[in-house]
């Protein structure tokens, strides 16, 4: 499908290849690197995908662009992006936690756009720019040349917008959205407990299977997936802020086998537990 958005699109991909025509032009996404175009430039997928593939597309407004020649001096405000127009990322595991973060708030506090998910998108794009920033001043050390990249003054003024489509304000009349809330308050309050859609079902007088379609309808996800959700989210608080083993973490979100755990986690957030833990090893823990 050609179309043609009135955002700025930024694309991560995280494994495989994702193959677009943007501008016209043939671009190749591969695992670990970033691509970015502004409103108004038609893309399209370039053939169909027969590999495994992953990859988060974002879409944002920002208030001013340019294009920065190779040669020209890095802006030196660090308020002011650096965004690469296709370029591979330093230390990729950065940013797939930080869009894995902006998927849960955006489940969580979407579909309407919001401060909550607004900062968080800053977080990510100044992530990305300080790698493209740091790659720039080793390549001008060099002497080697790259790829012509846009920066944007002025970041964090009108990021604004959701992140995944088809998700309507008028999905659901108000009883029906006041009642999915409550469903999703008790999940979020019992996620670490041995539930089952079934148990959830009962608790609220729904059919399994049109508890599931209703919940998915209002919020995006079905009930499993928000079980997880809120277990991965406790445990990424525990490998951040404790020195506590795996196997407790594990216990603790509710996961009898911490192999599975490991296996849910990594599927989850891109990341073991313990490399998740070793994003944060400049913190100091305190145990009592």
């Amino acid at each position: 499908m050609r179309r043609t958005l009135d955002s700025t699109e930024l694309v991560f991909v995280r494994r495989g290849v994702l193959p677009m025509i943007v501008g016209g032009q043939r671009l190749d996404i591969a695992s670990g690197e970033v691509a970015l175009w502004p409103a108004g430039v038609e893309h399209a997928g370039a053939e169909t995908i027969r590999e495994d593939l992953e990859f988060h597309w974002m879409h944002f407004r920002l208030p001013q662009m340019r294009h920065l020649a190779d040669s020209a001096a890095l802006p030196a405000d660090e308020h002011n992006l650096i965004l690469p127009d296709h370029a591979r990322l330093a230390d990729p595991d950065r940013v797939v936690v930080l869009a894995n973060q902006l998927l849960d708030l955006y489940v969580a506090h979407g579909p309407h756009a919001n401060a909550y998910c607004d900062y968080a998108l800053t977080s990510l794009l100044l992530e990305v720019s300080a790698q493209i920033r740091q790659s720039l001043r080793q390549s001008q050390r060099t002497g080697e040349t790259g790829s012509i990249i846009r920066f944007n003054e002025g970041v964090g003024k009108v990021i604004t917008g959701g992140f995944r489509e088809g998700m309507a304000a008028d999905a659901i009349d108000e009883p029906g959205l006041a009642v999915m809330q409550g469903v999703r308050s008790w999940i979020r309050a019992n996620a670490f407990d041995d539930i089952t859609v079934a148990a959830v079902a009962r608790r609220f007088h729904y059919s399994p299977s049109y508890l599931t379609a209703l919940y998915k309808r209002v919020f995006g996800i079905g009930i499993v997936e928000q079980v997880t959700e809120c277990r991965i989210d406790r445990a990424r608080e525990l490998l951040s802020s404790t020195s506590l083993p795996m196997a407790d973490i594990a216990h603790e979100v509710g996961y009898s086998d911490p192999k599975y755990f490991l296996r849910v986690f990594k599927r989850r957030i891109g990341l073991t537990p313990s490399q998740y833990r070793a994003s944060f090893s400049g913190k100091l823990f305190n145990t009592v």
